[in-house]
């Protein structure tokens, strides 16, 4: 059994969306996920499943919320190693860091292609910074967050 950590996007924001966390931890269960927790109302889940791949266990919880809460949310899957990793891989040097005002981590559901990198080097540099190393998006905001035009998903074009 591998330790994965879920992130359902879309779930309990703004009133939408609406799951309690037991039905999720419940539903989680009923497809064969054990050790299941969930962080608040926030959508994140940690369980231990067998190693199926990222993408199997994505689309068997987005078939599960489908089925049991009748709505399409997408999921995004990392094992604890992984997310060692993204901590391990942050490219700003924390003396960089400590001139603004957020670090944000942003976990993509893959690797991005070379025309949405592209799409994305506007923001590399600037009053805000942008990096991407695999599967994760790191941001450097020295604006606020709402704000800022990287934060209305460029590279999803």
């Amino acid at each position: 059994m591998e330790k994965y950590i879920a992130l359902i996007r879309g779930i309990n924001v703004g009133g939408n969306k609406i799951v309690k966390m037991q039905d999720l931890k419940t539903m989680l269960q009923s497809l064969g996920f054990q050790n299941v927790k969930t962080y608040i109302q926030s959508g994140n889940v940690v369980f231990d499943g067998r190693d199926t791949g990222d993408e199997a266990l994505g689309e068997a919880i987005e078939q599960g919320i489908r089925e049991t809460f009748g709505f399409e949310a997408s999921v995004v899957i990392r094992t604890a190693k992984e997310l060692e990793a993204a901590i391990a891989n942050n490219p700003f040097e924390l003396t960089e860091a400590e001139e603004f005002k957020r670090l944000y981590v942003s976990f993509l559901a893959g690797e991005l292609t070379d025309e949405a990198l592209e799409r994305l080097r506007p923001y590399e540099d600037g009053e805000d910074k942008l990096r991407v190393v695999g599967k994760e998006m790191y941001i450097l905001y020295k604006t606020k967050v709402a704000i800022h035009r990287c934060s209305r998903s460029p590279w999803k074009k």
